[in-house]
């Protein structure tokens, strides 16, 4: 998370520089429960030394309502289709939501608006 915050950090500078400012903060879906709870919550706990420099990064981003972290559950994060290889229902429930226009058929010839003429030479 702390790697997609500091991503989200370098669009908005970049965006800032070149005078487009949007008011609204990214929301980052998470589905890593523990991870959401530990990025709203300012106390610090034993298990978390080992990425507390991590986890201050997050924390003050979301403080400063830069960000905001919600929890998504696994089955619905979507990213995973593009990461993961889901099983078959889990791939056609997530594929609707990727909002990619679906064809009957498959054809190596393409549509017959895409053919292109090729010249002999």
């Amino acid at each position: 998370m702390a790697s997609l915050v500091a991503e989200i950090q370098y669009v908005q500078n970049l965006l800032s520089e070149l005078g487009h400012n949007n008011k609204n903060p990214p929301l980052i879906w998470c589905d890593n429960q523990g991870a959401v709870l530990l990025s709203l919550n300012p106390v610090l706990h034993t298990r978390t030394k080992h990425f507390e420099l991590d986890l201050w990064f997050v924390r003050e981003r979301v403080a400063q309502g830069k960000i905001i972290v919600k929890h998504i559950p696994a089955r619905l994060q979507v990213a995973d289709l593009l990461t993961k290889a889901p099983s078959t229902t889990i791939f056609l429930d997530l594929r609707d939501k990727l909002t990619v226009d679906r064809k009957s058929t498959l054809s190596l010839r393409g549509d017959k608006e895409d053919t292109v003429l090729v010249r002999k030479s």
